[in-house]
């Protein structure tokens, strides 16, 4: 579970330092950079997982060109030019390595940093232009866990969630003065560390980290492995499915047939979906032994069968987060962009209830064993004014576009009264009425600096349903 992350030189993200709990909507005009956050956030996804150079060319913006990697910095007419990205994370203690061996983490509240440099001049050297300057892998004091988790989960949830490093003060992983990053592992007799250089190091030392010999370093990158942007396109959740296609649910929504199949739940999809959309009796999923495929059809109380084909946007996007919520392989942190794309304005409050069912429940009552798994976290952005009204005022953050020095930099607000606001002071909080208004177009935000916001509102939120779809 993502708790904290401070991002500086990502994009417009110059300076931002947020809190997250199991919800969180971010809602801003549309050109406001959003976005931008559910990229810092999947780049660090990306980085558990692949090169540096990988990673930076699969983010939006750069064109999947080399020199495009420079428009993830922040612009600066410095070299190298330097992003640094700080998450904080809850992580489940109990871990599995790429070779199915089980190990247990003697920390579950990390801090993981990593500082990237770009400097095109390393080309010439036959070097990739990105580079690790610094990564730092630390526990948290569970002592101060009620202090730093902004989000006030209860004793319990503490208790049963994060775990402390006991007398260990030194690092899983740490940047030298000489610039070379180490790698120490979790017993005092593990030996000396793995150590490699930082600047000709073509991936993170966490990425490498694969076995159960390094279980709290290992445990962080499961733990980033998780976090995934979900943009449903509506081909990919009508598209049938191959038999031997994967089982999960993919990015884009593809795949729907071969994950509600895994997972056996239709007569629970179908009893979300009845409550959302009146009239279907049951979900099912239709196997074609002669193609060797899979299809996706809803039945109806007048027993007419709708095959995913020709069913409405908004209805697949209720089925394909139908299945999410049921799926006990969909851990870890979800970003979902405008999940009001599609859906019918009075559909809205339906769809945010099956949204936040994503996202575990912070009950102190629950006694379930959650250091077992990856907790279940949902962040969505909005622009609707619709959305916001339905959310409590402690899950809501609102983004502006603040130019200053003629460069464009996103700032976050949240609501006053609520845990976003603890220590702030009361020009950097919203009113839920402000917000409203702002996201509506019918006013500015308050302020007691000089800022312009400059940023758009389309007004058509929300695609119409056709005559003959759901």
């Amino acid at each position: 579970m993502l708790t904290r992350l401070q991002i500086k030189g990502f994009k417009n993200l110059r300076d931002v330092d947020l809190h997250f709990g199991s919800f969180t909507c971010i809602a801003g005009r549309n050109g406001v950079g959003k976005s931008n956050l559910f990229d810092a956030i999947t780049f660090l996804s990306d980085l558990a997982s692949m090169p540096l150079l990988q990673a930076a060319l699969k983010v939006r913006g750069t064109g999947d060109r080399i020199g495009g990697v420079e428009n993830l910095f922040a612009r600066s007419d410095v070299m190298p030019k330097r992003m640094s990205l700080v998450a904080e994370m809850v992580v489940p203690r109990r871990v599995t390595d790429d070779y199915d061996r089980k190990a247990t983490a003697t920390a579950t509240f990390l801090q993981y940093t990593l500082v990237l440099g770009f400097d095109p001049k390393r080309a010439k050297e036959g070097k990739d232009p990105i580079f690790i300057e610094q990564e730092e892998l630390g526990a948290r004091p569970s002592s101060e866990a009620d202090k730093l988790l902004r989000f006030r989960p209860s004793k319990p949830w503490i208790k049963r969630n994060v775990i402390g490093p006991g007398k260990r003060t030194k690092p899983f992983i740490e940047t030298d003065e000489g610039h070379s990053i180490k790698l120490y592992g979790d017993s005092s007799k593990a030996g000396r560390p793995s150590t490699v250089p930082a600047n000709n190091s073509p991936q993170t030392v966490l990425s490498g980290v694969n076995a159960s010999s390094h279980p709290t370093a290992l445990a962080a990158r499961r733990e980033l492995q998780s976090w995934r942007l979900l943009q449903l396109e509506p081909s990919a959740l009508r598209s049938p499915d191959e038999y031997r296609s994967q089982t999960r649910l993919s990015a884009t929504g593809g795949h729907l047939p071969n994950a509600l199949m895994r997972i056996g739940s239709q007569a629970a999809v179908a009893q979300q979906l009845a409550e959302l959309i009146p009239g279907i009796v049951s979900v099912d999923v239709d196997s074609d032994d002669v193609r060797q495929q899979r299809t996706l059809g809803v039945t109806m109380k007048n027993r007419e069968r709708y095959a995913a084909s020709s069913l409405s946007d908004g209805t697949l996007r209720f089925l394909a987060l139908a299945v999410l919520a049921s799926d006990p392989l969909a851990t870890g942190l979800v970003c979902l962009e405008e999940p009001e794309n599609g859906i019918h304005p009075q559909r809205i409050p339906e769809m945010l209830r099956l949204v936040r069912s994503l996202a575990d429940d912070m009950d102190p009552d629950d006694s379930e064993d959650a250091s077992v798994s990856m907790l279940r976290q949902v962040i969505i952005n909005t622009h609707s004014p619709l959305v916001v009204a339905e959310l409590p005022d402690s899950d809501l953050l609102m983004a502006e576009t603040l130019i200053e020095r003629r460069a464009e930099w996103i700032h976050f607000k949240p609501l006053g009264n609520t845990w976003r606001a603890d220590n702030l002071p009361r020009t950097e909080l919203i009113s839920k009425g402000e917000l409203q208004a702002y996201l509506g177009g019918r006013g500015q935000l308050r302020s007691t600096t000089q800022r312009r916001v400059q940023d758009h509102l389309t007004l058509n939120l929300f695609d119409t349903p056709t005559a003959r779809s759901l």
